[in-house]
């Protein structure tokens, strides 16, 4: 190696040292967070126990149960009411559980499957999580967390249900409506407080390529799509899905029933990262027990999808999604009885060289000082003994090679 090109590779070093060290996006470091755990569709048999394991395991500060809670299943627990023993069989393997209603929560046919006012009484808001709910606990509410400088809002919706045992009340999220005015605060309102992570929970899917069609009408969801909340969860369809980030762009003014729009993707969720802020990622969990659904891949919402699991996926199972959340990204992962497996992060991926740069400079400062001496002293070291060795008459040309292998 001659001396030039050696001395070039010793420069070159010092100058991407900073962006090798810090190209990586989003950093993982030791950011304070939390992690909760998500899955609807228990019912009260085998596998709302196998889910129950794993959820025990999961090591989740707290678990949202996104409606369709026993299926007026019998645990055996407590009194051996549908809400009271399932309500008890949870709490017997994981404590903090935080419920949502469904369909089949609602007193609505067929009868005898459960009341959500009555799973609120056995599953109250768990008052270890230290914080406030706002709204109707169960139905229409939201929380911060933690609360004191919390990360993530999260917000708790009932589109199409229609609570019998509340005088038949249809929950309807239409355009500037009452509850989709008051979504629309809760979602403003976290923004303007500078809450990093706004959450949105829902039974009932508007897209999802399964045997519902979109029964919530697509108001709430283009809502959400306008806002660019982070993460909107859903359960009913007896799979699970995951969504390409979507947003209105030039080319798509909302979501349409029951059609399919590229326009909506502003990103292809295919390598499992999502730009922050971007838009939504929308995750289908309703693995808590019940029998798994197919994936309909000839359904027009199954474009908007990314991954999947179903009946007809090989190593498929039932368990929870796991979400940790910290300051910079959202990181999910799947926790299945199965082999299948999924994650995503949500984080900052569009940051550039010359940002990275400066980030960068406080620390990488003293690496690049450090390569440069190194350089230095190296070419001196090199300089002085091939003066040295040019007085007696040696060759340095081997010598040269030698050292810049170091």
């Amino acid at each position: 190696m001659n001396r030039g090109r050696a001395w070039g590779i010793v420069l070159a070093a010092v100058v991407l040292a900073p962006a090798a060290w810090f190209s990586v996006a989003p950093t993982e470091g030791a950011s304070a967070g939390f992690q909760f755990s998500a899955a609807g569709d228990f019912g009260a048999w085998t596998g709302f126990r196998t889910t129950l394991g794993l959820l025990n395991e999961s090591g989740s500060d707290f678990a949202l149960a996104i409606g369709d809670l026993s299926y007026g299943g019998f645990t055996g627990y407590a009194d051996n009411t549908t809400e009271a023993g399932w309500c008890a069989k949870f709490h017997r393997y994981y404590e903090n559980v935080i419920i949502l209603a469904g369909n089949h929560d609602t007193g609505a046919f067929p009868p005898g499957e459960g009341n959500i006012n009555n799973f609120t009484k056995y599953c109250p808001f768990p008052t270890g999580l230290q914080t406030v709910v706002f709204g109707e606990y169960g139905k229409q509410y939201y929380f911060d967390y933690p609360r004191t400088n919390p990360l993530a809002r999260f917000i708790f919706l009932s589109p199409d249900l229609v609570f019998v045992d509340d005088g038949g009340e249809h929950y309807t999220y239409t355009v500037n409506s009452t509850r989709y005015l008051w979504t629309q605060s809760a979602i403003e309102q976290a923004h303007s407080l500078g809450i990093p992570w706004v959450i949105v929970a829902f039974h009932k899917s508007c897209i999802a390529a399964g045997e519902h069609a979109c029964e919530t009408g697509t108001d709430i969801l283009n809502l959400l799509l306008s806002e660019k909340v982070d993460l909107i969860l859903n359960a009913h369809t007896h799979n699970y899905e995951r969504s390409n980030q979507l947003a209105p762009t030039e080319s798509c003014s909302g979501i349409q029933l029951h059609s399919y729009d590229p326009g909506c993707i502003v990103h292809n969720g295919a390598d499992g990262k999502y730009q922050r802020g971007a838009g939504p990622v929308l995750v289908i969990q309703g693995t808590g027990g019940r029998e798994l659904d197919a994936f309909n891949q000839d359904d027009p919402y199954s474009g908007y999808f990314a991954a999947h699991m179903a009946k007809d996926t090989p190593g498929n199972g039932l368990g929870v999604v796991t979400y940790n959340v910290y300051p910079d990204r959202i990181v999910e992962r799947t926790n299945f009885n199965g082999t299948y497996s999924d994650t995503f992060t949500i984080g900052d991926f569009s940051t550039g060289f010359v940002e990275q740069f400066v980030v960068a400079l406080p620390i990488a400062a003293p690496v690049a000082v450090g390569l440069i001496g190194l350089g230095v002293g190296v070419f001196l070291t090199w300089r002085m003994r091939a003066i040295g060795m040019r007085a007696i008459g040696m060759r340095t040309v081997g010598l040269s090679a030698r050292l810049f292998r170091l």
